[in-house]
């Protein structure tokens, strides 16, 4: 494949990235300018790791998540829960322990986006063949499966 092509396919990622995201904070227009991008960045994590699981999630799998230190996440998170955008909840199993979770109203709104992107894939895939839409299905599998292996990554240097 040659550079270009990698390129091109790349950038409409890229691009498609950009428009779900977009689409994604139209649905919160006035909540968007209450928080910073690295704030966001937090929620959306949140949100991500919490939302299969159903249960909420400790503050150093958060601060392991977004690459940063328990003691800045810890500082985050405090700001974010005066906000309202995440709530600690006792651990049931370990009282020492707290979970977080993202609150009520940005869940609800996370929701909707998600209900909507649904519908969205669900009217593209409808416009592809069958067999188009299998192939699509196992090439952004291998696709993930090969990008949450760390040492597919190049080495960058510090």
């Amino acid at each position: 494949m040659t550079d270009q092509r990698i390129r091109d396919l790349r950038r409409n990622m890229r691009l498609t990235e950009m428009r779900i995201k977009e689409f994604c904070a139209q649905q919160v227009p006035t909540e968007i300018f209450h928080y910073t991008l690295s704030q966001m960045r937090a929620i959306d994590t949140l949100y991500t790791l919490t939302r299969d699981a159903g249960s909420g999630i400790q503050l150093k799998v958060l601060a392991e998540n977004l690459a940063i230190t328990p003691a800045a996440a810890s500082e985050m998170v405090d700001t974010l829960v005066r906000k309202g955008a995440i709530i600690r909840k006792n651990d049931p199993n370990d009282r020492r322990a707290v979970r977080l979770y993202v609150g009520e109203s940005l869940q609800a709104r996370f929701e909707e986006c998600e209900s909507q992107l649904d519908d969205l894939m669900a009217r593209f895939l409808g416009t592809l063949p069958a067999s188009e839409v299998e192939v699509f299905e196992k090439v952004i599998a291998k696709f993930s499966d090969f990008t949450a292996d760390p040492t597919n990554f190049p080495e960058v240097e510090k």
